[in-house]
C-alpha cells in the first residue's frame, strides 16, 4: 500500500510495475481513484531508480490532490511511451493508496489537575 501526504511537493512512491511489464517503459501512468467519492486523479511519471528491482518515483501531491478529500484510493499502473494521452500497456500494477492530511490531527492536551487541596473542618 502506497501512503501519501497532501501538501508535499515530492513525495516518493516505490512500487514494482517493471515485474509485469514486457518492455521498459519510458513513462508511467499513475490513475488514482477515491474509494467513495469515486474522484479521479491521473499522471504521467519516469522511473528514478537505479535498480531494477524496484521503481521509484516522485509525486506532487499539493498540486494533485490540494482538493480531493483524504483516504483511500485504489490505483493502477500502465507503461506508455509518451506523457500524454493514452497508456500503451495493460495494467502493470494495481493495488491500494491512503492519502493523508497535510497536517496530522493533534488532540488538545490539558495539563495535570494541581492535587494541592485545603480543607476545613467545621
Amino acid at each position: 500500500m502506497i501512503v501519501l501526504n497532501k501538501g508535499e511537493n515530492a513525495e516518493i512512491i516505490y512500487c514494482t510495475p517493471l515485474e509485469s511489464a514486457t518492455s521498459v517503459p519510458a513513462y508511467y501512468y499513475f490513475k488514482f481513484t477515491n474509494r467513495i467519492t469515486k474522484d479521479v486523479v491521473s499522471v504521467f511519471l519516469t522511473d528514478a531508480s537505479v535498480l531494477k528491482r524496484y521503481q521509484k518515483f516522485t509525486i506532487n501531491t499539493d498540486s494533485l490532490f490540494s482538493t480531493f478529500d483524504t483516504g483511500f484510493w485504489s490505483y493502477t499502473i500502465q507503461g506508455s511511451s509518451v506523457n500524454t494521452g493514452t497508456p500503451t500497456s495493460p495494467v502493470l500494477e494495481m493495488g491500494y493508496m491512503y492519502l493523508n492530511e497535510a497536517t496530522e490531527f493533534a488532540p488538545t492536551k490539558y495539563d495535570e489537575q494541581d492535587n494541592t487541596f485545603k480543607t476545613y473542618n467545621g
